[in-house]
């Protein structure tokens, strides 16, 4: 049957009207919209990341967003599938500190106030080593030493006009030794506290000048009643009533604080806007050195210790010799996986399984700052699960943990209904030995897909 005398059926058997045709136009973009709309990851292991797993389970998203998770699922007839039998979907990875791709020298000294923003080219930046590692989302900051900076969030979607996330998220603090450390620290809150007192003094001396001109405005209005019914007065009245115009008080503006201090300034003002410190221990006895250090700023004095800490990668050091204090502080340690021996023995000790059973939040970061120390950690986490840190814990370590520290907790981190559509898919169990991201979804979008490698 040749095309014409297809057409000609079609028409004899649909007789079209002008209703027809509208009442196609009005529902055609509707199933068009929920077809874009909703997408349904089906046939998984769901490890939701609060205690629950889903055998065979889905998860339905719309507009970006996390709407159902469950099993059997009603799912609406249009949606877009995303077939994933066989595989594990976990909440996406975050990675809470990083310089990968940055331009620029590293910073030193006290620069609280730098940031990231300028210092890469989007169209540059290697985002799919990070989606090929399972990270949704990176905190960036500058490398250096000191106060270097302040960390942004961002997504690591590979194109987005809205990839930051949040910003002024923590201080980093990079010490090398003790005396660094206090000599940093004293330098950085001294200059603090300067700006502090010349913002008092500012003000000080603007209540001062508006006591003086309120005290020239009464002397003059009383002149003014006194000499109100001469000649002279009138004159007197015209211009006691200008100077009295012109030193009208104006609203107080205080004067610029150093944007290099501005952070620590709201620390010590205990501003509900500060940031925490987070402090890198490149040796344990800097712990040590840690309250000696900070007790000497009296405004700190009676708030709760520095709690927050970078462990490094390499720690043949007696990092174990600092564990109670850590433990016993409930301390929140960055640490990258791997186990340890303890000095001048064959003993092996894994320092992140001994922080998390004593109660720390751990949160896992790569061995290295680079792509292949990224997708390695899953292989370490599955380390750590041996080594007596629980299952919730290491899957914890790079999804609910370092969401919460970042201030995002409520959009991401575990696959509940509500939070934004980010995950991974684990080809198998995503902390054996051997575990590869096979899919990293944002917003519900397949933005990394091994099979298209």
């Amino acid at each position: 049957m040749n095309q014409k005398n297809r057409t000609m059926r079609m028409s004899k058997a649909m007789p079209w009207s002008w209703g027809g045709f509208i009442l196609l136009l009005l529902i055609t973009p509707s199933l068009l919209f929920a077809s874009d709309r909703v997408t349904v990851i089906k046939g998984a292991t769901v490890i939701t990341g609060t205690g629950e797993e889903i055998s065979s389970g889905e998860v339905v998203i719309e507009d970006g967003k996390i709407s159902l998770v469950g099993s059997q699922l009603e799912i609406p007839e249009n949606a877009r599938v995303i077939e994933a039998n066989g595989l594990t979907l976990i909440a996406g990875m975050i990675l809470p500190r990083t310089s990968q791709g940055l331009l620029g020298n590293r910073v030193g000294g006290v620069s609280c106030d730098q940031t990231v923003e300028n210092r890469w080219v989007d169209e540059e930046m290697d985002w799919d080593s990070f989606l090929e590692a399972g990270y949704v989302a990176a905190g960036f900051v500058p490398a250096g030493t000191g106060f270097h900076g302040q960390a942004i969030v961002v997504h690591t979607a590979p194109e987005s006009n809205d990839r930051i996330l949040k910003k002024s998220v923590f201080l980093p603090i990079n010490l090398s030794s003790s005396a660094s450390l206090h000599r940093t620290v004293k330098q950085a809150f001294d200059g603090a506290r300067s700006e502090i007192e010349g913002q008092k003094k500012a003000r000080e001396k603007w209540d001062k000048e508006q006591e003086e001109a309120k005290k020239k405005a009464e002397e003059a209005k009383k002149k003014e009643a006194e000499n109100k019914d001469s000649e002279k007065g009138k004159a007197s009245d015209s211009k006691d009533k200008k100077d009295s115009k012109d030193e009208k008080p104006q609203e107080y503006k205080a004067p610029p604080i150093k944007p290099s201090l501005k952070p620590l300034v709201d620390i010590l003002e205990n501003k509900d806007e500060a940031m925490p410190l987070v402090i890198s221990l490149n040796s344990p006895g800097l712990l040590l050195h840690v309250d000696v250090a900070f007790e000497n700023i009296k405004e700190m004095k009676d708030r709760d210790p520095q709690n927050v800490f970078i462990l490094p990668s390499s720690r043949t050091g007696a990092f174990h010799e600092v564990m109670e204090t850590l433990i016993e502080r409930k301390s929140t340690v960055m640490i990258p996986p791997g186990v340890s021996a303890l000095p001048d023995t064959y003993v092996r000790y894994h320092v992140p399984a001994a922080l998390s059973r004593g109660g720390c939040e751990v949160i896992t970061l790569p061995k290295s700052d680079n792509a292949a120390a990224m997708r390695a950690v899953p292989s370490l986490l599955s380390e750590q699960v041996r080594f007596g840190m629980s299952f919730e814990a290491a899957l914890a370590s790079v999804t609910s943990a370092p969401a919460k520290f970042l201030g995002l907790g409520d959009r991401m981190g575990t696959i509940e209904e509500g939070k934004d559509a980010h995950f991974v898919l684990f080809e198998g169990h995503p902390l054996k030995p051997g575990a590869r991201v096979m899919k990293t979804i944002i917003g519900g979008e397949v933005v990394w897909d091994r099979e298209d490698r």
